[in-house]
């Protein structure tokens, strides 16, 4: 017997596009982000340390050999008996300069050419660089400065090709390409994961207060973070004020219509028995005036009761057959002798039968309401217009009137209560509160209800109901 809390209104369509962004996503491309970027200075970092690991292998191993060859050159002179730098070798070379850099020897397997000399201005002796062999491979080279056999200065150059430790390299490096590909993926399905589920939360949050309802105290999640529990108690706060106004409300607009019933049927009883008797024409016209007064008043207080009613879930809509096109023309017929006294005319586009599924009974009265409303706002002499049809979603209903003095900003304030355009009033028939009637009628029955403005045409909306 309780009813939700009333839906804020939506916010305009360039409001809407202004604020349209996802802390979720947000979260998760910032957190995906930011783990590629430490993956990638992973990636740096051990790309540099295996390149130096690498390096620093091959120059130990350069370095082993120019004391080997320096050893033996100062043994054996240039005739070395080293295996590696034999004529079939082709991995390992050397070559011998003296001071000034000419070639005093060179490995067998050069033949005769001789490795790069150092750049000059490169630093002081030992250097280690990076050149090409004798047999056109990319090498690692080492010079070193060395004396002879017969006590002569000179420079000992190593060098040792680097193919396969630049194929290592190649391979280490696609691993770890692979491999930090890999855990970015893996990071961003985990940051996405977990974001969600950190939400999870929120949406249960969301849910709770989704479910508040006038009558009933809004229950929060007791197992949130430390992190929403000011958020939470903020926004339970507002609820319950929100909830606490709500109820105000409806008490005090049920408990004046209780109390006003009576007085106004009184009024209205005896400005109807005084009127036959009253002769002077002044009189009669302030009894008219007090009659239709009462009459208006009449009509606020049994639409606000059942505004209440509606509201407070006393009025449940039920779920039964009928057919709409029947109960459409039954309205339809009632209604002539009114369309009749303001000469309009009716154009009506209705099924032979329409069967659907919902309150009868309220859907006749949100009917009834908006075919009233057409014809009291009608310009005299002009057309009131009654659309019946089905699309695939279910029956669609339209009434529509020409409405020259409306203005589209006006269509906002449909629904409100009490809400008359500016300069005019009440009328015996109309109070102001028909459309926020129908607009609870609507929501009651979880029917969509919409008003448009098109060249001139006011047009009210019904649908789509569900059809049999």
């Amino acid at each position: 017997m309780s009813t939700p809390l009333p839906t804020p209104p939506e916010p305009p369509p360039h409001a809407a596009r202004g604020r349209d962004w996802s802390l979720r996503h947000r979260l998760a491309w910032q957190l995906a982000l930011a783990a590629g970027a430490v993956l990638a200075l992973l990636f740096v970092l051990l790309d540099t340390l295996i390149d130096r690991e690498i390096y620093a292998h091959l120059d130990q191993g350069l370095t082993l050999r120019a004391e080997v060859i320096a050893h033996s050159l100062q043994r054996h002179g240039a005739d070395l008996p080293l295996a590696d730098y034999q004529e079939d070798g082709h991995t390992e070379f050397y070559t011998l300069f003296d001071r000034d850099g000419r070639v005093l020897a060179t490995s067998p397997n050069s033949h005769g050419l001789a490795l790069p000399w150092p750049a000059p201005g490169a630093g002081a002796l030992p250097r280690y660089y990076d050149a090409r062999l004798p047999d056109g491979h990319a090498g690692r080279l080492l010079a070193r400065a060395l004396v002879d056999a017969d006590g002569r200065p000179g420079v000992l150059a190593v060098g040792t090709e680097r193919a396969h430790w630049d194929s290592v390299e190649r391979r280490v490096h696609m691993l770890l390409t692979s491999g930090i590909a890999l855990a970015l993926v893996v990071v961003v399905l985990l940051s996405l994961w977990l974001v969600g589920r950190s939400f999870g939360l929120l949406e249960r949050l969301r849910t709770q207060v989704a479910s508040v309802d006038a009558d009933t105290p809004a229950r929060l999640p007791d197992d949130l973070p430390t992190e929403l529990h000011p958020f939470a108690q903020a926004l339970q706060t507002g609820v319950e004020r929100l909830r606490l106004a709500l109820q105000r409300e409806r008490r005090f607009a049920r408990d004046v219509a209780h109390e006003l019933r009576t007085p106004v049927a009184e009024i209205r009883a005896s400005a109807e028995a005084a009127l036959p008797q009253v002769q002077d024409a002044p009189a009669r016209r302030a009894l008219q005036a007090s009659l239709e007064a009462s009459q208006r008043m009449q009509r606020s207080i049994e639409s606000l009761l059942t505004l209440a009613r509606i509201e407070s879930g006393l009025e449940r809509p039920s779920a039964d057959p009928f057919d709409l096109a029947a109960q459409l023309r039954t309205l339809l017929d009632a209604a002539a002798p009114r369309l009749q006294a303001r000469a309009l005319e009716l154009a009506d586009t209705l099924p032979a039968s329409a069967w659907c599924m919902g309150d009868a009974g309220m859907l006749e009265r949100l009917a009834s309401n908006l075919l009233d409303n057409a014809i009291e706002y009608a310009p005299p002499a002009s057309r009131v217009r009654v659309h019946l049809w089905r699309t695939p979603d279910g029956w669609r209903l339209v009434v529509g009137n020409p409405a020259p003095a409306l203005a589209e900003a006006d269509l906002a304030h449909f629904g409100e209560r009490f809400w008359r355009r500016e300069g005019e009033g009440g009328t015996a028939l109309h109070a102001g509160l028909g459309l926020a009637l129908c607009r609870a009628l609507a929501d009651a029955l979880a029917v969509p209800l919409e008003f448009a403005l098109e060249d001139g045409q006011l047009q009210a909306r019904i649908g789509p109901l569900p059809a049999l």
